[in-house]
Protein backbone atom coordinates (compact mmCIF):
# COMPACT_ATOMS: atom_id res chain seq x y z
CA UNK A 1 0.00 0.00 0.00
CA UNK A 2 1.28 3.30 -1.28
CA UNK A 3 1.75 6.32 1.13
CA UNK A 4 0.47 9.79 -0.41
CA UNK A 5 2.49 11.85 -1.22
CA UNK A 6 2.23 16.19 -0.09
CA UNK A 7 3.29 18.23 -1.48
CA UNK A 8 5.17 21.71 -0.25
CA UNK A 9 1.22 23.18 -0.15
CA UNK A 10 0.15 20.38 1.79
CA UNK A 11 2.31 21.72 5.05
CA UNK A 12 0.59 22.72 7.47
CA UNK A 13 0.19 26.86 8.05
CA UNK A 14 1.20 27.18 11.40
CA UNK A 15 1.57 30.53 11.77
CA UNK A 16 -1.57 31.34 10.00
CA UNK A 17 -3.44 29.35 11.85
CA UNK A 18 -2.20 31.28 15.19
CA UNK A 19 -2.79 34.17 13.97
CA UNK A 20 -6.27 33.08 13.33
CA UNK A 21 -6.80 31.94 16.81
CA UNK A 22 -5.58 35.28 17.93
CA UNK A 23 -8.12 37.39 16.34
CA UNK A 24 -11.38 34.89 17.60
CA UNK A 25 -9.88 35.05 21.01
CA UNK A 26 -9.18 39.14 20.31
CA UNK A 27 -12.86 38.95 18.87
CA UNK A 28 -14.62 36.77 21.39
CA UNK A 29 -13.20 38.19 24.56
CA UNK A 30 -11.17 41.67 23.65
CA UNK A 31 -13.60 43.30 26.12
CA UNK A 32 -11.89 41.53 28.93
CA UNK A 33 -8.24 41.68 27.23
CA UNK A 34 -8.09 45.77 26.74
CA UNK A 35 -6.19 47.35 29.25
CA UNK A 36 -7.95 50.24 29.14
CA UNK A 37 -11.24 51.94 27.56
CA UNK A 38 -10.96 51.88 23.70
CA UNK A 39 -12.77 55.48 23.45
CA UNK A 40 -11.70 57.45 26.45
CA UNK A 41 -9.53 60.06 25.58
CA UNK A 42 -6.47 61.65 27.89
CA UNK A 43 -4.98 64.44 25.77
CA UNK A 44 -2.25 64.59 28.60
CA UNK A 45 -0.97 61.33 27.11
CA UNK A 46 -1.26 62.40 23.59
CA UNK A 47 0.95 60.57 20.65
CA UNK A 48 3.03 58.51 23.62
CA UNK A 49 5.91 56.34 21.67
CA UNK A 50 5.51 52.49 22.20
CA UNK A 51 6.99 51.06 25.18
CA UNK A 52 9.75 49.75 23.08
CA UNK A 53 10.98 52.66 21.84
CA UNK A 54 12.39 55.80 23.56
CA UNK A 55 10.22 57.73 25.38
CA UNK A 56 7.53 55.35 25.22
CA UNK A 57 5.71 53.84 28.40
CA UNK A 58 5.22 50.68 29.72
CA UNK A 59 1.72 51.78 30.60
CA UNK A 60 1.09 52.01 26.46
CA UNK A 61 2.17 48.98 25.06
CA UNK A 62 1.99 50.27 21.70
CA UNK A 63 1.55 53.90 22.15
CA UNK A 64 -1.52 56.15 22.60
CA UNK A 65 -2.82 58.40 19.19
CA UNK A 66 -3.42 62.19 18.86
CA UNK A 67 -6.06 61.92 21.61
CA UNK A 68 -4.25 60.07 24.21
CA UNK A 69 -6.09 56.90 23.79
CA UNK A 70 -4.68 53.64 23.74
CA UNK A 71 -3.80 51.98 20.68
CA UNK A 72 -3.52 48.08 21.86
CA UNK A 73 -6.82 48.59 23.42
CA UNK A 74 -8.05 50.28 20.18
CA UNK A 75 -6.97 47.74 18.05
CA UNK A 76 -8.72 45.06 20.15
CA UNK A 77 -11.88 46.49 20.29
CA UNK A 78 -11.51 47.18 15.67
CA UNK A 79 -10.41 43.81 15.98
CA UNK A 80 -13.65 42.58 17.53
CA UNK A 81 -15.87 44.89 14.71
CA UNK A 82 -13.65 43.12 12.09
CA UNK A 83 -14.61 39.84 13.38
CA UNK A 84 -18.32 40.73 13.37
CA UNK A 85 -18.60 42.81 10.74
CA UNK A 86 -16.85 39.54 8.51
CA UNK A 87 -18.58 36.63 9.69
CA UNK A 88 -21.97 38.58 9.28
CA UNK A 89 -21.46 39.17 5.64
CA UNK A 90 -20.19 35.97 5.08
CA UNK A 91 -23.05 34.22 6.82
CA UNK A 92 -25.55 36.83 4.78
CA UNK A 93 -23.61 36.69 1.19
CA UNK A 94 -22.71 33.41 1.55
CA UNK A 95 -26.06 32.27 2.65
CA UNK A 96 -27.99 33.67 0.16
CA UNK A 97 -25.55 33.05 -2.75
CA UNK A 98 -25.76 29.45 -1.75
CA UNK A 99 -29.34 29.47 -1.57
CA UNK A 100 -29.90 30.95 -5.86
CA UNK A 101 -26.56 28.76 -6.85
CA UNK A 102 -28.86 25.76 -5.98
CA UNK A 103 -31.82 26.90 -6.71
CA UNK A 104 -30.04 27.71 -10.27
CA UNK A 105 -28.30 24.40 -10.24
CA UNK A 106 -30.70 22.24 -9.35
CA UNK A 107 -33.92 23.56 -10.91
CA UNK A 108 -32.79 25.09 -14.21
CA UNK A 109 -34.68 26.79 -17.09
CA UNK A 110 -36.19 29.99 -15.99
CA UNK A 111 -34.94 29.82 -12.12
CA UNK A 112 -31.11 29.63 -13.66
CA UNK A 113 -31.58 32.53 -16.60
CA UNK A 114 -32.68 34.55 -14.23
CA UNK A 115 -29.92 34.32 -11.79
CA UNK A 116 -27.05 33.39 -14.03
CA UNK A 117 -27.66 36.89 -15.43
CA UNK A 118 -27.82 38.75 -12.52
CA UNK A 119 -24.65 37.22 -11.24
CA UNK A 120 -23.08 38.11 -14.17
CA UNK A 121 -23.83 41.81 -13.69
CA UNK A 122 -22.62 41.67 -10.29
CA UNK A 123 -19.08 39.64 -11.34
CA UNK A 124 -18.86 42.46 -13.85
CA UNK A 125 -17.30 44.96 -11.07
CA UNK A 126 -14.70 44.60 -8.27
CA UNK A 127 -16.34 43.24 -5.10
CA UNK A 128 -14.84 46.25 -3.28
CA UNK A 129 -16.40 48.99 -5.84
CA UNK A 130 -19.60 47.18 -5.36
CA UNK A 131 -19.52 47.52 -1.13
CA UNK A 132 -18.19 50.90 -1.86
CA UNK A 133 -21.20 52.28 -3.72
CA UNK A 134 -23.46 50.37 -1.70
CA UNK A 135 -22.07 52.13 1.59
CA UNK A 136 -22.36 55.32 0.09
CA UNK A 137 -25.70 55.20 -0.70
CA UNK A 138 -26.95 54.03 2.28
CA UNK A 139 -24.30 55.78 4.96
CA UNK A 140 -22.00 54.51 7.49
CA UNK A 141 -22.92 51.98 10.23
CA UNK A 142 -22.01 48.19 11.48
CA UNK A 143 -25.05 46.93 9.67
CA UNK A 144 -25.12 48.93 6.47
CA UNK A 145 -21.17 47.73 6.00
CA UNK A 146 -22.31 44.21 6.44
CA UNK A 147 -25.01 44.93 3.94
CA UNK A 148 -22.80 46.01 1.47
CA UNK A 149 -19.73 43.84 1.84
CA UNK A 150 -22.31 40.54 1.52
CA UNK A 151 -24.00 42.51 -1.44
CA UNK A 152 -20.48 42.34 -3.01
CA UNK A 153 -19.89 38.76 -2.36
CA UNK A 154 -22.61 36.99 -2.99
CA UNK A 155 -22.26 36.53 -6.63
CA UNK A 156 -19.51 33.67 -6.02
CA UNK A 157 -20.99 31.80 -4.16
CA UNK A 158 -23.57 31.58 -6.56
CA UNK A 159 -21.53 30.69 -9.37
CA UNK A 160 -19.37 28.30 -8.07
CA UNK A 161 -22.03 26.66 -6.24
CA UNK A 162 -24.63 25.94 -9.47
CA UNK A 163 -21.82 24.73 -11.04
CA UNK A 164 -21.08 21.95 -8.16
CA UNK A 165 -24.85 21.78 -8.15
CA UNK A 166 -25.37 20.83 -11.58
CA UNK A 167 -22.86 17.83 -11.47
CA UNK A 168 -24.22 16.35 -8.40
CA UNK A 169 -27.85 16.16 -9.54
CA UNK A 170 -26.57 13.98 -12.92
CA UNK A 171 -24.86 11.17 -10.26
CA UNK A 172 -26.50 8.31 -9.85
CA UNK A 173 -27.45 8.53 -6.32
CA UNK A 174 -29.41 11.12 -7.25
CA UNK A 175 -30.87 9.27 -9.81
CA UNK A 176 -31.67 6.21 -7.97
CA UNK A 177 -32.95 8.75 -5.20
CA UNK A 178 -35.69 9.87 -7.96
CA UNK A 179 -36.62 6.74 -9.34
CA UNK A 180 -37.18 5.79 -5.67
CA UNK A 181 -39.94 8.74 -5.37
CA UNK A 182 -37.10 10.80 -3.27
CA UNK A 183 -38.96 14.95 -3.72
CA UNK A 184 -36.83 17.59 -4.65
CA UNK A 185 -36.17 19.24 -0.99
CA UNK A 186 -35.41 15.67 0.22
CA UNK A 187 -32.35 15.27 -2.47
CA UNK A 188 -31.25 18.55 -1.73
CA UNK A 189 -31.11 18.46 1.68
CA UNK A 190 -29.61 14.68 1.75
CA UNK A 191 -27.46 14.51 -1.54
CA UNK A 192 -26.84 18.15 -2.80
CA UNK A 193 -25.78 19.95 1.02
CA UNK A 194 -23.52 17.35 2.44
CA UNK A 195 -21.67 17.51 -0.80
CA UNK A 196 -20.68 20.91 -1.35
CA UNK A 197 -19.80 21.51 2.34
CA UNK A 198 -16.57 21.08 2.10
CA UNK A 199 -16.16 23.58 -0.97
CA UNK A 200 -18.01 26.13 1.16
CA UNK A 201 -15.90 25.75 4.36
CA UNK A 202 -12.87 26.58 1.64
CA UNK A 203 -15.04 29.77 0.10
CA UNK A 204 -15.56 31.10 3.54
CA UNK A 205 -11.71 30.44 4.63
CA UNK A 206 -10.50 32.40 1.45
CA UNK A 207 -13.46 35.12 1.57
CA UNK A 208 -12.96 36.25 5.27
CA UNK A 209 -10.05 38.12 4.20
CA UNK A 210 -11.33 39.65 1.91
CA UNK A 211 -13.96 41.03 3.49
CA UNK A 212 -11.56 42.13 6.51
CA UNK A 213 -10.18 44.45 3.66
CA UNK A 214 -13.13 45.39 2.51
CA UNK A 215 -14.50 46.79 6.13
CA UNK A 216 -10.76 48.64 6.94
CA UNK A 217 -11.04 50.35 3.35
CA UNK A 218 -14.66 51.59 3.71
CA UNK A 219 -13.39 52.29 7.27
CA UNK A 220 -10.39 54.10 5.93
CA UNK A 221 -12.82 55.93 4.21
CA UNK A 222 -15.53 56.75 6.93
CA UNK A 223 -17.83 54.32 5.67
CA UNK A 224 -18.00 51.85 7.83
CA UNK A 225 -18.79 52.23 12.22
CA UNK A 226 -19.47 55.29 13.11
CA UNK A 227 -16.69 57.30 15.49
CA UNK A 228 -15.73 57.03 18.62
CA UNK A 229 -16.39 52.93 17.88
CA UNK A 230 -12.66 51.81 16.45
CA UNK A 231 -12.30 50.16 13.81
CA UNK A 232 -8.94 49.07 12.02
CA UNK A 233 -9.53 50.85 9.22
CA UNK A 234 -10.73 54.35 10.83
CA UNK A 235 -7.49 54.00 12.71
CA UNK A 236 -5.48 53.67 9.63
CA UNK A 237 -6.98 56.97 8.26
CA UNK A 238 -6.93 58.77 12.11
CA UNK A 239 -3.10 58.27 12.09
CA UNK A 240 -2.44 59.47 8.88
CA UNK A 241 -2.35 63.20 9.77
CA UNK A 242 -0.05 62.56 12.41
CA UNK A 243 2.77 59.63 10.76
CA UNK A 244 5.63 61.58 10.92
CA UNK A 245 5.13 62.32 14.54
CA UNK A 246 3.19 59.14 15.65
CA UNK A 247 3.79 56.70 12.73
CA UNK A 248 3.22 53.88 15.39
CA UNK A 249 -0.92 55.55 15.44
CA UNK A 250 -1.83 54.18 12.09
CA UNK A 251 1.07 51.59 11.24
CA UNK A 252 0.05 48.82 13.91
CA UNK A 253 -3.77 48.25 12.64
CA UNK A 254 -1.95 48.36 9.32
CA UNK A 255 0.12 44.87 10.06
CA UNK A 256 -3.13 43.58 11.58
CA UNK A 257 -5.25 44.10 8.91
CA UNK A 258 -3.31 43.00 6.41
CA UNK A 259 -1.43 39.91 8.40
CA UNK A 260 -5.34 38.77 9.45
CA UNK A 261 -6.50 38.74 5.81
CA UNK A 262 -3.06 36.98 4.87
CA UNK A 263 -3.43 34.37 7.42
CA UNK A 264 -7.10 33.78 6.25
CA UNK A 265 -6.04 33.37 2.42
CA UNK A 266 -2.97 30.95 3.18
CA UNK A 267 -5.35 29.04 5.68
CA UNK A 268 -8.32 28.98 3.13
CA UNK A 269 -5.91 27.91 0.10
CA UNK A 270 -4.31 24.84 2.40
CA UNK A 271 -7.89 23.73 2.99
CA UNK A 272 -8.86 23.81 -0.94
CA UNK A 273 -5.29 22.08 -1.60
CA UNK A 274 -6.09 19.35 0.95
CA UNK A 275 -9.46 18.97 -0.41
CA UNK A 276 -8.02 18.70 -4.06
CA UNK A 277 -5.44 15.68 -3.09
CA UNK A 278 -8.46 14.25 -1.16
CA UNK A 279 -10.64 13.76 -4.53
CA UNK A 280 -7.47 12.41 -6.41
Amino acid sequence: MKRRKFGRHNKIPYFSIAVIILFLIIGVFGQYIAPYDATKADLSSKLLPPAFIKGGSSAYLFGTDEMGRDVLSRMIAGGRVSLFVSLSAIIVGGGVGTILGIVAGYFGRTAEGIISRLTDASLAFPSILLALLLSLSIGPGEKATIISIAFSMWAKYTRTVKSDVILLKNTNYVTQAKIMGAGKLWIIRKHILPNIRKMLVVMVSLEIGMAIITEASLGFLGLSVVPPTPSWGTMIADGKNYFLTGWWVSVFPTIATVLTALSFQKFGEWIRDRRKDANE
